[in-house]
């Protein structure tokens, strides 16, 4: 990747919370080379295998079960940061398309402060975020990473810790009392109705996402086709 390719998206990376990568030398006649993957996103940090034990993770359907995790179904996915349930989340998110759906499956952006915002708009915000502030909250692995690990010990931490930073997945929430339930429902609510950028993903595209301060979330699909690749990253900060 030419060096002012990368200048330019670590730049927008640090200050938007995201950048995308067009036409990325990722891909030798449609299939994805790994060896390409992982040059890019050296760029950004040391790619983490903690999770199934690969560092390139395939986000392809097998199922239309919408109790599946949202890499191996079809179907919307709700705004998430990935691995909250690590006591430390991998730094960076990257999204490699090797082919987009034939319709929808866009990968929508949300930052942590317009989340935040689109929350203090809400009727019942204040104790919201005050219930969010605390470290009450905690998440379950998602069922294909075997293993217990550190996931299965995880001590609760807050959603909104103060710093800009956010951790959020709705659908693996664990423990919730039913404050934290109502919690959780005005939050959900208040995000579909936060003004989010649309991503129209295109093959090459790779999408470099802060994992802290921004999270992601997809437009519905059906295509069993669509196939993504997704690179989680430690950073030297």
């Amino acid at each position: 990747m030419p060096r002012a390719d990368v200048e330019r998206a670590k730049d927008e990376l640090g200050r938007q919370g995201w950048t995308v990568l067009r036409k990325a030398a990722f891909l030798a006649h449609g299939r994805p080379d790994p060896a390409a993957v992982l040059r890019t996103v050296a760029c950004f940090g040391r790619p983490s295998d903690r999770d199934g034990g690969c560092q390139i993770w395939p986000v392809a359907p097998r199922t239309t079960r919408a109790e599946a995790t949202f890499s191996v179904r079809t179907g919307d996915a709700g705004f998430h940061t990935d691995a909250q349930y690590h006591r430390r989340p991998e730094d960076v998110v990257c999204l490699f398309v090797v082919r987009p759906a034939a319709e929808g499956g866009d990968t929508l952006l949300l930052t942590a402060r317009d989340a935040v915002a689109a929350l203090a708009r809400e009727p019942m915000a204040r104790p919201v975020l005050d219930s969010l502030s605390r470290p009450i909250w905690s998440w379950t692995p998602p069922e294909v990473f075997s293993g217990p690990g550190e996931a299965a010990r995880q001590a609760p931490v807050p959603v909104l810790p103060g710093d800009g930073t956010m951790r959020w997945r709705r659908d693996n929430l664990a423990r919730l009392c039913p404050p934290q339930a109502r919690a959780a429902a005005v939050l959900e609510s208040s995000l579909r109705r936060a003004p989010a950028v649309r991503i129209r993903q295109r093959p090459g595209d790779v999408i470099v996402i802060d994992n802290h301060r921004t999270l992601h979330a997809r437009s519905t699909f059906t295509d069993l086709r669509r196939h993504l690749l997704r690179v989680r990253l430690w950073t030297d900060s």
